[in-house]
């Protein structure tokens, strides 16, 4: 059943250094997240869902979004680093995720570039979209996190999949889940506005899911055989494909696990 208990803003912000901002329904909280920055709208803050009726994943992939069944959350980001300078973003954003997680003693493990692993099933998501001008730079941070999904939304999954109630029983509120989690963003990110990727290489590499396994790396073509063999102090991943070893950025490739 989906947590019925309503988002609220005041106990979401005793944990959280950001505004909060809270819908019933919206059609996805990235979207106005970005009509938020496109207005002028300059300083850090969090639009939440109860459910959004456009949600949308990597490659604009529709994302089913009922209401109460998973965290729906965009994080506005102004950074002070240049575009290139957000190298490695997602792959934070997952260390932070993961970092929440083990507050309630979950060993998560992260699937480049955006992926939140618990044993090999799918809890979170993360998409990382990025506004920028001459005088700014947003990072649009959105998560989605699986709570109590029901048969309904997990019929068009086509990947293992779990959410906090299958993990912990009784499964904290969304509401102290959503706090946890913007007080770790808040942490990592502030990190990262000073190191940027390079700071959490070494974190990355003990929470990397795939270092050293077969993958399927799924191109226009087909899918192409290779191996993972860990990422770069910006956050690119080396893979070896037949002998030739390539690099590969966020959001250039799809990878699946070679069965």
């Amino acid at each position: 059943m989906p947590d019925p208990t309503p988002l609220d803003a005041d106990e979401i912000a005793r944990h959280a250094a950001f505004e909060i901002e809270v819908h019933d329904l919206i059609e996805s909280t990235q979207t106005r997240a970005r009509e938020r920055v496109q207005s002028g709208a300059r300083g850090a803050a969090a639009v939440i869902a109860d459910a959004q009726s456009g949600g949308r994943g990597q490659r604009g992939r529709r994302w089913q979004s009922p209401a109460g069944a998973a965290v729906y959350l965009t994080l506005i980001w102004p950074s002070a680093r240049k575009v290139a300078g957000l190298a490695g973003l997602s792959l934070v954003v997952g260390l932070a995720v993961r970092a929440m997680l083990a507050n309630w003693q979950l060993d998560a493990r992260l699937k480049w570039p955006n992926d939140v692993w618990i044993d090999e099933r799918k809890l979170a998501g993360i998409l990382i979209e990025v506004l920028a001008d001459r005088h700014h730079c947003h990072a649009l941070i959105g998560i989605g996190l699986n709570l109590a999904l029901p048969p309904a939304a997990t019929a068009a999954i086509d990947q293992p999949w779990v959410d906090l109630k299958q993990l912990l029983q009784p499964a904290p509120s969304r509401n102290v889940v959503i706090g946890a989690l913007l007080s770790r963003l808040h942490e990592y990110l502030m990190r990262f506005e000073q190191t940027g990727f390079a700071g959490f290489h070494d974190e990355w590499r003990r929470a990397d899911a795939l270092a050293g396994r077969a993958i399927w790396l799924l191109e226009a073509d087909g899918p192409v055989p290779a191996q993972a063999l860990g990422v770069d102090t910006i956050g690119r991943l080396f893979v070896d494909v037949g002998g030739q070893q390539r690099k590969l950025s966020a959001g250039e490739i799809s990878i699946r696990l070679h069965p």
